[in-house]
């Protein structure tokens, strides 16, 4: 399997050395492009994503583990894509206007809602969607994911 990334040494000021990630330029499409050389631009794609989290003792480890393991399935795999941020979700109440997480916790066992974005190269905001759908579809098998946000960047 080819590498997505390479990765280079540099000196910095600061020290010895730091890691830079260089995108992958990546095989021709079919239309014999590469994909960082097209009209495409850059969208933002934001997933609603709810987890179960089993065995947890408190709200915060709920959400701690939740963002973990999400983070772990999750990868930008592709040269379509370059960035991916979990946050947990935020309720708000009309009365009070306070804001709380999405969090559930009953028994040890938690739903948590996350936000997943993720920048996706694509032509239109459908081809985003879809493009970003592909891309952590997989990795989070049997789970609902419900398009909040779609913005060009």
């Amino acid at each position: 399997m080819a590498e997505r990334q390479s990765q280079s040494n540099t000196a910095t000021p600061d020290g010895p050395s730091a890691v830079e990630n260089e995108p992958h330029q990546g095989p021709p499409r079919q239309d014999g492009s590469h994909g960082s050389f097209t009209r495409e631009k850059w969208y933002s794609v934001t997933f609603s994503v709810p987890w179960i989290v089993r065995g947890a003792e408190t709200g915060q480890d709920a959400i701690n583990i939740a963002v973990s393991e999400v983070g772990k399935r999750i990868t930008s795999a592709s040269d379509r894509t370059r960035n991916c941020n979990i946050n947990v979700q935020s309720l708000g109440c009309n009365d009070c206007s306070s804001r709380t997480d999405a969090l559930l916790l009953v028994s040890k066992t938690a739903l948590v809602g996350l936000l997943v974005t993720l920048d996706v190269q694509a032509a239109s905001d459908e081809e985003a969607e879809r493009t970003a759908r592909r891309e952590i579809g997989p990795h989070l098998e049997d789970t609902p994911l419900t398009s909040v946000d779609i913005s060009r960047k």
